[in-house]
């Protein structure tokens, strides 16, 4: 009889891709999706530590699986994400009801973490490896099926803005090997994907030896099945001139862009390190909308 696994993800969309391939990860090893979790032999929570009170809607939801399954065999409970990567060893005192923390660049061990877990010892893997992370992960087929897609080109960031935990959480920033993304990309459409959505905790920070964005962007759009290409989130620093270009040049990518403001005071900006001034953003605006002006 297989086991079963409920996941329930918080936060960002490169949370729901990681979460996608944690399913499809731990098939190998006899556990099935379900969505009730209730039937769930294995409950994981993938966390966010970037919205409010990220600890606290863990602890929470702890709490909720606790009164589920008390009267039940208890399931093997895991924390993932980012908030399993800051809080690690302070979540296992805390609260003993959870049994294994991993950060996000550890999901292509999950399997053998599962596995060689041994029942009433403690255990977290948060070691920092996007390398080998991506060049396992990337072997396993994606089964969502859906028309719009999300497909992680690159992770982690090197802006250390002072109100960020990202680049303690994911880590440097990491770019996937061009050819590999492009890859997984026409696996995507092969399983009837029509959009494509890149995404990056600084994506347009994207750099394969010399490979950018543009390039890629340019790349999937020879893919027929590809209709559309979207892009989140991006950093005002790494607006480059060729990214900007590619709007004019690219028939697939969609006509947004999204590149957060954080404030419009020059000495705000400065104090939160965002490496940028308001001048420097309302030039990257206005060479966008010269381009295109709807």
């Amino acid at each position: 009889m297989s086991q079963k696994i409920f996941i329930k993800t918080f936060g960002c969309q490169m949370n729901e891709y990681d979460s996608n391939r944690i399913y499809d990860t731990v098939k190998k090893i006899g556990y099935e999706k379900t969505d009730n979790y209730e039937d769930a032999n294995c409950y994981l929570l993938n966390t966010c530590h970037i919205r409010d009170k990220a600890k606290e809607k863990v602890y929470h939801e702890i709490g909720r699986v606790k009164k589920i399954f008390r009267k039940k065999k208890k399931p093997l409970v895991i924390v993932a994400g980012c908030v399993a990567q800051a809080e690690n060893q302070e979540m296992l005192k805390r609260e003993p009801y959870i049994d294994l923390v991993i950060g996000p660049q550890a999901y292509h061990k999950i399997n053998d973490t599962i596995l060689n877990y041994v029942e009433k010892q403690k255990f977290e893997e948060t070691e920092f490896d996007a390398v080998s992370k991506f060049e396992y992960l990337s072997k396993i087929k994606n089964n969502s099926s859906k028309v719009s897609s999300f497909l992680t080109i690159q992770e982690g960031c090197d802006k250390f803005c002072h109100f960020c935990v990202v680049p303690y959480t994911r880590g440097p920033e990491y770019s996937r090997p061009f050819n590999q993304i492009v890859d997984e990309a026409k696996s995507l459409v092969e399983q009837g994907a029509k959009e494509i959505i890149l995404l990056g905790q600084n994506v347009n920070a994207y750099n394969d030896n010399g490979t950018r964005l543009s390039d890629l962007i340019l790349e999937i759009e020879k893919i027929n099945e590809v209709k559309r290409i979207r892009y989140t989130t991006s950093h005002p620093k790494d607006m480059t001139d060729d990214l900007i270009e590619v709007y004019k040049n690219s028939k697939k990518l969609m006509p947004l862009v999204h590149l957060p403001v954080q404030s419009g005071s020059n000495k705000v900006l400065e104090l939160m390190n965002r490496k940028h001034t308001i001048q420097e953003y309302i030039d990257i605006y206005d060479r966008l909308k010269k381009i295109n002006p709807a």
